[in-house]
């Protein structure tokens, strides 16, 4: 069994090859998926299930931030049950979505269960992640799902709206986040779930507090004396 300062370095230097192995956003840095037909505006990547000219198998593989900076090493998958695209004409609630333009709401994927995932996320750095389920003359809201937060968009109720939003969610030890939509059951409530678009923002990694910093240095000092101790002829 490794000592504790043997087992704390072990465990930084794992952090540390997870950290270098992903990619870094900077704080506020986008990534927006606008779904369906109408081409974003706003460079949101687009993905549209229904579209051969879009990727078919609903992964996203050349992934741009808002501001049309390409992301190498992030992908984004989508998949689900019963998928199909529904143009909703007019963009519902607007005005209640900051973030997001006409062009990202004017159509929606929909399904009975929907899910999404980021791979190739720093697992150390936090993120927003906003979802918009808006249909002019129809209630598409859903029960979001990610991680172990729960949040729930349904105009045509009291309890949501169209914006889901969970704040400081981190990547798991696979550098993904995930978050799956599913059809709310209630009596008025939706037979379908959808969203019409999401965007994930990145927040400030945390500094190293300062016990950790003095724990992984003793630990450093620890592997250090114990390998000049193990020297042949070393004196102890």
């Amino acid at each position: 069994m490794k000592s504790t300062p043997h087992a704390i370095l072990a465990a930084a230097l794992a952090l540390y090859t997870l950290h270098a192995s992903a990619t870094d956003l900077n704080p506020g840095q986008t990534i927006g998926i606008d779904f369906g037909a109408t081409t974003p505006q706003n460079h949101f990547n687009q993905l549209d299930p229904s579209n051969p000219a879009t990727p078919a198998d609903g992964i996203l593989s050349n992934v741009q931030d808002t501001t049309g900076t390409m992301l190498a090493g992030i992908t984004v998958h989508f998949g689900g049950t019963t998928v199909q695209s529904v143009l909703t004409g007019t963009p519902q609630d607007i005005a209640n979505t900051p973030g997001f333009d006409a062009s990202n709401l004017e159509d929606a994927v929909t399904g009975y269960s929907l899910t999404m995932t980021f791979t190739g996320l720093n697992p150390i750095q936090p993120f927003t992640l906003r979802l918009v389920s808006s249909y002019s003359g129809y209630n598409i809201g859903a029960e979001f799902v990610c991680g172990t937060q729960t949040r729930i968009t349904d105009s045509a109720s009291t309890t949501g709206g169209t914006l889901a939003s969970f704040e400081n969610i981190l990547p798991d030890t696979n550098s993904q986040i995930s978050v799956a939509a599913f059809s709310l059951n209630s009596p008025n409530g939706p037979t379908w779930s959808g969203v019409n678009a999401l965007a994930l923002k990145a927040q400030a990694i945390p500094e190293p507090s300062l016990p950790t910093l003095l724990l992984i240095g003793v630990a450093a000092l620890s592997f250090a004396h114990r390998l000049r101790s193990a020297r042949p002829g070393a004196k102890s």
